[in-house]
């Protein structure tokens, strides 16, 4: 089953019997609300489908805050508690082709003993992964493993992504060396702004999993716990390699702006020099050049080179004193 591919708003519907396996579902089985018959039922709906839409607000059996929570346009990754399940949304990498990876994708979970909805916006590979290993024979003994299961594949999906943002931090540190500093800074423009996107999106995950693994279920097994534990420290790594992106790129720009700063600093004191040198001699001249009687020299034929050997002995004697008041080497 392709989840690119949804029959108005179904993408996959998996159920799982002991005798009988894992079972393809279709609206017809959910005709009456939730499939019955099956010791495990995971739903994955597309919210961009009215009908989809429609069946989780009115057939799903689920809090109105919770099916609100699916279906919404806009969604932050947290945990919230019921009294029958528990609302969980998590964002996964953008993986789809032509995307950006920070653009992260959403994916709602309502979950409880047995039965399991996801909604999504755009596909997910890390979902796809976990319905070929349901096809392959995988076969959770509830809900809770299912849930560990994906969320393991989620997180990661993104390890990816993060080993791609410190390689190539990596090769700006070393190109920042290069005498060229314009390719460095819009990299560092760019990897700054998708390590804060990143981070803003993975952090609250964090969060959300540690709540989650603190106080969860009582029907939760310990396996689960575990899972769910290790991915969230997974998430923690994530977050700690981008808070160090972060500061790398931070580091790589003061140093690229200092080198800048310091050239800049040594042409104007290059060009101060010279403005010293020539200050004596470009008063000389405009004395020289002044047009009144009696200016000496105006009648004799060497006096323009009598002007031309005072005026390279003043700069030679600047240079000597500069040099010898260590203004420059």
């Amino acid at each position: 089953m392709d989840p690119a591919d949804g029959d108005n708003g179904l993408i996959a519907g998996i159920g799982l019997t002991d005798a009988a396996g894992a079972q393809s579902l279709d609206w017809n089985a959910m005709a009456d609300g939730r499939p019955e018959g099956f010791r495990l039922c995971w739903l994955h709906l597309d919210q961009k489908e009215e009908r989809a839409r429609s069946w989780i607000r009115k057939q799903a059996g689920i809090p109105d805050i919770a099916a609100a929570a699916l279906v919404a346009e806009e969604t932050r990754p947290r945990v919230q508690r019921f009294d029958n399940g528990i609302l969980i949304v998590l964002r996964g990498v953008n993986l789809n082709p032509g995307a950006n990876p920070e653009d992260m994708v959403s994916l709602r979970i309502w979950i409880e003993r047995g039965f399991m909805i996801t909604v999504r916006l755009r596909r997910l590979l890390a979902v796809q992964d976990t319905l070929a290993a349901l096809e392959d024979g995988f076969s959770p003994a509830d809900t809770d493993e299912l849930l560990a299961s994906l969320a393991e594949r989620l997180f990661r999906r993104m390890e990816p992504v993060i080993d791609d943002l410190e390689e190539r931090i990596d090769l700006v540190d070393e190109e920042q060396t290069a005498s060229d500093m314009s390719h460095p800074t819009r990299e560092l423009q760019t990897l700054r702004l998708r390590t804060i996107i990143l981070r803003r999106y993975i952090l609250p995950q964090r969060d959300a999993l540690r709540q989650l693994t603190a106080d969860p279920p009582s029907w939760f097994a310990q396996k689960t716990i575990s899972g769910l534990t290790e991915a969230a420290d997974r998430v923690i790594r994530y977050v700690e390699s981008l808070d160090e992106i972060r500061e790398r790129a931070m580091v790589i720009q003061d140093t690229i702006q200092n080198r800048s700063s310091e050239e800049l600093n040594r042409r104007l004191y290059i060009l101060s020099v010279i403005s010293a040198v020539c200050l004596p001699i470009g008063l000389l001249t405009g004395l020289l050049g002044i047009n009144v009687a009696g200016m000496p020299g105006s009648e004799t034929a060497w006096a323009f080179w009598a002007v031309t050997v005072i005026m390279v002995a003043i700069v030679g004697l600047e240079v000597w004193a500069l040099r010898s008041l260590k203004w420059f080497k």
